[in-house]
């Protein structure tokens, strides 16, 4: 454990990339000394920045590094997690942890062998509203019962100029509904099982755009999770809370939890209830709701922050690399689900992997 400011590098130099080094030079407690990306702004970012850019990623490592940030494109975690872990470097990858199970498992692995820290940037776990969603769950709605949550938005075509989005490694199912299934474990408990519908019939890429999930719930409760990159709506994680991605905020809820005694609205954080448990309360008594005040926080400044006290010592990892794992098997069984037809058990699918 040292006092000394954490090195940090960050590679990948896409919005993602450079939100992780803005904030890495804005955290008193890092030192930013490099980055590594292609990207056309990437000059412009590393002057603004004050530090080198390499355009190979190895470069990187000759620069005393406590630890790596990877915002990359999903394909190519593998090998740079593996490489960065095989010189002592400590490793935050962004989300999902890889494309596939297989090179999820690896990268897992490979921390493990070489005795380095691997999170992965599930940023929503650092987010109050998320930790305060979780325990409203478990103090004040009795018996969870039903989840809904809506990903419904519109991508510009221009999102797709860059042509691996347009890949089977890409697409909304990995890019976005690895988020709100990691947010539900984070809230609601673990997924044994899932079903699933799905279409691509409006991009015509190379993965589902549409798609209609049911989750089981170890606990007992059902969720649905309805995701579409194709419509207008406001109802969306990106347009409900307010993570300093410029998205337009919409101010409506997109995520409802349901239980015996009391239900919530996310993430306006309004519990609706009764103010009687007496066998004659029900649907002709009057409800109430209670607005629950919670102190906002940036979760990405969060996430740094955390990277930096695990590499100290004083801090576990919160998403660790099984911890994410985790949620991208379920991911891949909503994709398993959708090939064919029936139920999948996500335990199946991680032990297969």
């Amino acid at each position: 454990m040292t006092s000394e400011p954490v090195r940090l590098a960050v590679v990948g130099t896409s919005g993602i990339g450079q939100l992780h080094a803005r904030l890495a030079a804005a955290d008193a407690d890092v030192e930013l000394v490099g980055l590594s990306g292609l990207d056309e702004g990437a000059p412009e970012v590393a002057e603004r920045l004050g530090v080198p850019l390499h355009t190979d990623f190895r470069e990187l490592a000759d620069l005393g590094l406590d630890g790596a940030i990877i915002a990359t494109p999903n394909r190519m975690h593998l090998e740079m997690a593996a490489f960065f872990a095989g010189r002592g470097v400590h490793i935050l990858v962004e989300k999902p942890i890889a494309d596939t199970l297989a090179a999820g498992r690896e990268i897992c692995d490979v921390a493990v062998r070489c005795g380095v820290h691997l999170l992965v940037g599930h940023q929503r776990r650092h987010n109050h509203l998320v930790r305060v969603a979780a325990e409203l769950v478990e103090r004040d709605l009795g018996r969870l019962v039903a989840t809904t949550t809506m990903i419904l938005m519109k991508k510009p075509d221009s999102y797709y100029r860059e042509g691996w989005r347009r890949t089977a490694s890409a697409g909304p199912l990995l890019i976005n509904l690895i988020h709100d299934i990691d947010l539900l474990r984070a809230v609601c408990g673990e997924v044994d099982r899932v079903q699933a519908a799905a279409s691509r019939h409006v991009r015509g890429f190379d993965f589902d755009d549409t798609a209609m999930v049911l989750l089981h719930f170890r606990n007992g409760a059902l969720g649905t999770v309805t995701i579409a990159e194709s419509v207008p709506s406001p109802w969306s994680w990106e347009f409900s809370v307010a993570e300093g991605l410029d998205f337009p905020i919409s101010g409506q809820d997109h995520a409802y939890f349901a239980g015996t005694e009391a239900s919530l609205a996310f993430p306006s954080m309004t519990l609706w209830s009764y103010h009687s448990s007496d066998e004659g309360t029900g649907w002709r008594s009057p409800i109430h709701r209670r607005q629950v005040e919670v102190a906002r926080n940036d979760p990405y400044a969060a996430q740094v922050a955390h990277f930096a006290a695990v590499i100290r010592g004083v801090e576990v990892p919160r998403v660790s690399g099984e911890e994410a794992l985790r949620s991208l098997a379920v991911v891949s069984a909503v994709m398993e689900a959708v090939r064919t037809g029936g139920v999948v058990d996500v335990d199946d699918v991680l032990d297969r992997a």
